[in-house]
């Protein structure tokens, strides 16, 4: 059960694994910029390997027949989308397995890995549970930490952590197959992440420049950041700390071939990487060629423009 293209990976391995196995994704969507119905990464993928797929409610009565009928030894969950019903749970011989991106109790919910980035956190991880009724406190079967390092946004965290918690599987797999993994309680203080609302991709300036780039990093490249540059919507894809900067909130302080330096509390941002309305992503550079910031031009946030 899972959605988005980080979960392929994990169909890819259960398909080798598994003798039999069926696959639950979410529905269909309008995707993209030709506005087409198209299916989730991981239907797409099931549907190449030739797997039977359904895109139901998982609190449907039909969801639940199709699965108790299955009969499955495991039910192996990676960024699904929804939340499963008790009945659902109780159906596997072993267990309702879910990879979490985080070394639990920290972070539960949907958004560990952007809110680990968020909070400039330099040690991340993966969690192998036991799936229960509440968000994600079930028994650890696995887990394993891995280091952020400053140059880390979501997507470079997204794929180490896909690979540390592959690794854990294929070494374990056996034991996990056999259900003599010691399963141990979660330990210490839950804390808990929310949900990414569109108010939050917007950059404020008149913050700490530090904040503001682990904010963008933990946005690169979806659901990404956003500012307003010339009355015009661009989306702030990579950046860099700048310890010394000078000038107002959003002001840029410097305009050079590796980036655009601009101005916040305690420092700035270089960005290195951006997508104007409309545009494919580019370079600074590109940008630069096309566009002419010059310095003293002014970055805001949509706040400032209403």
């Amino acid at each position: 059960m899972g959605s988005p293209e980080i979960s392929v990976p994990f169909l890819d391995f259960c398909a080798e694994k598994a003798d039999e196995m069926i696959v639950f994704s979410q529905k269909d969507k309008i995707r993209g910029r030709g506005k087409n119905l198209e299916p989730t990464p991981v239907k797409k993928r099931a549907l190449e390997l030739g797997l039977e797929v359904h895109t139901l409610w998982s609190k449907s009565e039909k969801a639940y027949e199709i699965i108790k009928e299955f009969a499955p030894d495991i039910i192996f969950v990676v960024a699904y989308g929804q939340i499963l019903p008790k009945r659902l749970l109780q159906i596997p011989k072993l267990y309702p397995l879910n990879v979490h991106f985080s070394l639990l109790p920290k972070y539960r919910g949907s958004t560990p890995v952007n809110t680990a980035l968020l909070n400039g956190d330099e040690v991340s991880g993966t969690s192998i549970m036991v799936m229960d009724e509440e968000l994600d406190s079930g028994d650890i079967l696995l887990s394993a930490g891995c280091a952020v390092s400053e140059n880390d946004n979501a997507t470079a965290l997204f794929e180490k952590l896909n690979s540390l918690s592959l690794d854990l599987l294929e070494k374990n797999w056996e034991q996990i197959e056999n259900g003599t993994l010691e399963r141990t309680p979660q330990q210490g203080e839950p804390v808990f992440t929310k949900m990414i609302q569109k108010s939050d991709m917007w950059l404020d300036f008149d913050c700490e420049a530090r904040a503001l780039f682990n904010k963008i990093r933990s946005l690169t490249y979806e659901p990404g950041a956003r500012a307003i540059f010339r009355n015009n919507i661009v989306g702030i894809e990579k950046a860099e700390f700048v310890e010394n900067c000078g000038g107002m909130a959003g002001e840029i302080a410097e305009v050079s071939k590796s980036g655009i330096v601009v101005a916040c509390r305690n420092g700035g941002i270089k960005i290195t990487e951006l997508k104007p309305a409309g545009k494919k992503s580019m370079k600074a550079a590109e940008f630069i060629n096309g566009y002419k910031p010059s310095a003293g031009e002014i970055f805001t946030s949509n706040n400032e423009n209403n």
